[in-house]
């Protein structure tokens, strides 16, 4: 993504250390960024730019929970199915694609508005170790380069012209996510966009990309299907989504204990619920309230936030 960062201090990086800098003219540069009109003369790698196809999922710092499960989800999906994910190591959506796509069988590659030795934010620092340890950090800033909000639209570029394509989650009506998608559209891109309630305003920019005319994306499948050169990656995704139907279908009809169906049958998908609001809601006291959701999230039906709750699908 590419909002304004938050005034937070840089931080020192402490990653894996095999750092590289790779030439507009090595054979290693990577060919879909060479494309575009003003590709950056070097890139800076800790790491190693993985030779596959990548795909960018972007979004909001200030993401939901629905957000971030959404980008988790979809970014673990595509590395399963060996797509190299590609967002901006920021909090929020590019933090949950990041987590994701770890969580799969290819590596990641966070793109950075600074230079290697300033990892922003300095909360990222471990990711930004799991990250280089089997995929890359890279970025055309020297080292020293700070978080200024001007390099990250500059920043944005790079994301979408290493990518077939760039998924929006969660953007408002201004954003850095924006951006990068209408530079993507620009380079000759695809653009995809997970839809989101309409009473969220970091729904907003997306929706407006899909009247434009992005795709709307519910599963893997929906980004991978508009590529005929990732055929072998969409039999995989159809592969482990088959796999998983039955268990998502028991698991989304809830659980069975009548005590525990009570309440994960007043929960929502999106909109989180109060412990409190919930003891009301069944004339329960809190605590056995608590009781209840406790089990319900230790068995995976549900996530905790603070004291307010969602439905969790199985996959």
């Amino acid at each position: 993504m590419a909002e304004d960062p938050l005034p937070d201090p840089p931080h020192k990086g402490e990653g894996d250390r095999r750092e590289s800098t790779v030439w507009l003219t090595d054979p290693t540069y990577p060919w879909l960024l060479k494309q575009i009109h003003d590709p950056p003369p070097r890139l800076f790698v800790r790491g190693r730019l993985p030779p596959v196809p990548m795909i960018a999922i972007v979004g909001s710092r200030r993401a939901t929970p629905y957000g971030c499960r959404a980008a988790h989800r979809l970014a673990r999906d595509l590395s399963d199915a060996g797509v190299v994910v590609v967002s901006g190591l920021a909090r929020g959506i590019d933090a949950a694609a990041h987590r994701g796509a770890l969580e799969g069988g290819t590596p990641t590659v966070a793109v950075m508005a600074t230079g290697l030795d300033r990892i922003y934010p300095p909360e990222h620092g471990e990711l930004a170790t799991g990250i280089a340890a089997s995929g890359a950090l890279i970025t055309e800033a020297e080292e020293g380069t700070l978080p200024l909000p001007g390099r990250f639209p500059v920043r944005n570029r790079i994301i979408s012209g290493l990518s077939l394509g760039v998924v929006v989650v969660e953007a408002a009506e201004r954003s850095g996510a924006l951006i990068t998608a209408r530079m993507a559209a620009e380079q000759g891109r695809e653009v995809f966009c997970v839809p989101g309630s309409i009473e969220n305003p970091l729904a907003i920019g997306g929706h407006r990309l899909i009247k434009d005319g992005a795709k709307l994306v519910q599963t893997v499948e929906d980004v991978l299907d508009e590529f005929a050169d990732l055929a072998h990656a969409r039999a995989r995704a159809h592969a482990r989504t088959h796999a998983r139907t039955r268990t998502r279908t028991r698991a989304d009809s809830g659980p069975q204990d009548p005590e525990l169906f009570a309440v994960w049958e007043l929960l929502d998908w999106v909109e989180p619920r109060h412990h409190d609001d919930l003891a009301v809601m069944m004339n329960l006291d809190s605590k056995e309230v608590s009781r209840r959701l406790t089990l319900l999230e230790m068995s995976g039906y549900i996530i905790g936030d603070c004291g307010a709750v969602t439905r969790r699908a199985r996959d």
